[in-house]
């Protein structure tokens, strides 16, 4: 009885979604707190002092340091057991003093500790935005990665700070580069949370195509927290929600399996483009589908002249029967006026269509579109 109790209080439910992506309720507001996070709080970690030099650099006492360094009883790049220089603790604790005089000292601005954090990182862990400008303006690499695989600019997306990441881009910060994972700071951004940091990365030109190592879309992303926005804004500029993960699951259908509101989105980001393609449908005089004719497909990347007067259609003639047909006569060209295009970006422009050929002809040298 005990036993049978034991296995089903311990048993696990079977996820909804694959891995549990889009399982269990979703947070759409974002916190600044890590307690909200859904990854375990990195910066938790004590950075506490081994020695009296450094632990004077913690607590900001100026003086100290300064008769410590001219008795050399310490070198400005002395490390602890976890390989901390001065400057790691002065940029952890936000003490821009000190870090103005260990650089002053000719300290080692790239310096590594045992996770292979440099100053730069402490600095952006402690959302010390102004000690970041300091150190990158003497030189403080910001594509420098840790051990986890992480440079400068997938801290700035931890701690939120679009700032931060705005000063690392400024001074040749990588807005692609990836983790160990293969995450770039956007899918990052967008896994972890961090709303305000993904639309700034998505407002200054980062890559919107990219996927996870389950090629999970960015779109996935926006749709597992819910954020009508983004997944607003990805939509608009053209992330596919047709494509499938590992898994054969698509945006849409990880929204609706996981009750988020943003499938709504979704579909009425679906509908619009259907009417915008369908557009050119609509019984018109002259409508070019009843009349028969077909857009040459050329006519998509070289427009015509813009058309002025759209109550007229002008015609003409062309002999084009080496690369239409070979019949006798004449194929006719005419010129069709955009807003029956089905691409919106070319409704502004005339296009060539070709009234079809004869069945006959169709037959020996394929439909031509």
């Amino acid at each position: 009885m005990l036993s049978t109790r034991r296995k089903l209080l311990c048993c696990k439910k079977e996820p909804k979604t694959p891995l549990g992506f889009c399982d269990g309720p979703s947070r759409a507001t974002g916190y600044l707190s890590c307690f909200y996070c859904g990854t375990e709080d990195r910066y938790c970690q004590p950075y506490d002092p081994e020695n009296e030099f450094h632990e004077a650099v913690c607590m900001g006492k100026l003086k100290v340091v300064l008769r410590l360094l001219m008795k050399k009883n310490f070198h400005v790049n002395d490390e602890d057991e976890g390989k901390r220089t001065a400057l790691h603790f002065a940029c952890f604790y936000g003490h821009i003093d000190l870090v103005h005089l260990l650089l002053f000292e000719d300290c080692k601005i790239n310096a590594l500790d045992n996770q292979k954090s440099t100053p730069l990182m402490k600095a952006i862990q402690s959302w010390e935005i102004e000690i970041v400008s300091v150190l990158l303006h003497h030189g403080a690499d910001p594509n420098i990665k840790d051990c986890n695989g992480e440079a400068a600019i997938h801290h700035a997306v931890y701690v939120d700070r679009p700032d931060i990441a705005s000063s690392l881009l400024e001074f040749g910060g990588n807005i692609e580069d990836t983790t160990k994972d293969g995450l770039t700071p956007l899918l990052l951004a967008l896994r972890e949370r961090k709303h305000r940091m993904a639309a700034y990365l998505i407002t200054n030109g980062a890559n919107l195509h990219v996927c996870d190592q389950y090629q999970r879309t960015t779109l996935m992303y926006a749709v597992k927290w819910d954020c009508e926005n983004i997944v607003e804004i990805l939509l608009k500029k053209g992330v596919d929600h047709h494509l499938k993960d590992t898994f054969g699951w698509t945006a849409l259908y990880y929204a609706v399996m996981g009750k988020r509101k943003t499938k709504m989105v979704i579909i009425q980001h679906d509908l619009l483009l259907s009417r915008q393609q369908n557009t050119f449908t609509r019984n018109e005089p002259e409508d070019v589908v009843s009349s028969g004719y077909h857009f040459e497909s050329k006519s998509l990347t070289s427009v015509c002249a813009r058309m002025e007067d759209t109550a007229n259609l002008k015609t003409q003639k062309a002999a084009q029967s080496s690369s239409i047909g070979n019949g006798p006569e004449e194929n006719e060209i005419i010129e069709v006026w955009a807003e029956k295009c089905p691409h919106p970006e070319l409704r502004d422009y005339c296009h060539l269509a070709s009234r079809p050929m004869p069945e006959t002809q169709q037959s020996q040298t394929g439909k031509f579109c």
